[in-house]
């Protein structure tokens, strides 16, 4: 298994401008697939938010999950495994970045 890249700043800089969620979650399901999965959608006040994350070390988030499920607790590899993208409902992309 191969470890992904994070999307940086400018890349998301460089995403288009989608008119709802429905279509930037298209958008990142057909560029990353799998890779890319759903978590939870909240009410945040301002509409609903849609919480995603993008596997980018797919054997440390398994390994991750499967962790979090037997004992409760996680390592830090597991939290580096996935970039979190949230989108609302209009279409506004967040993504999450890691601290340096």
């Amino acid at each position: 298994m191969t470890k992904m890249k994070w999307i940086s700043r400018q890349e998301e800089a460089k995403l288009p401008l989608f008119k709802s969620h429905e279509e930037a979650s298209d958008y990142f399901e057909e560029k990353y697939g799998e890779k890319f999965v759903f978590e939870e959608s909240s009410d945040v006040g301002n509409g609903i938010c849609f919480f995603y994350r993008l596997i980018t070390d797919e054997e440390a988030y398994i390994k991750g999950v499967t962790d979090l499920n037997a004992n409760g607790s996680v390592k830090m590899e597991f939290i580096k495994s996935y970039q979190p993208i949230q989108i609302m409902e209009d279409g506004s992309v967040h993504i999450v970045y890691q601290e340096k």
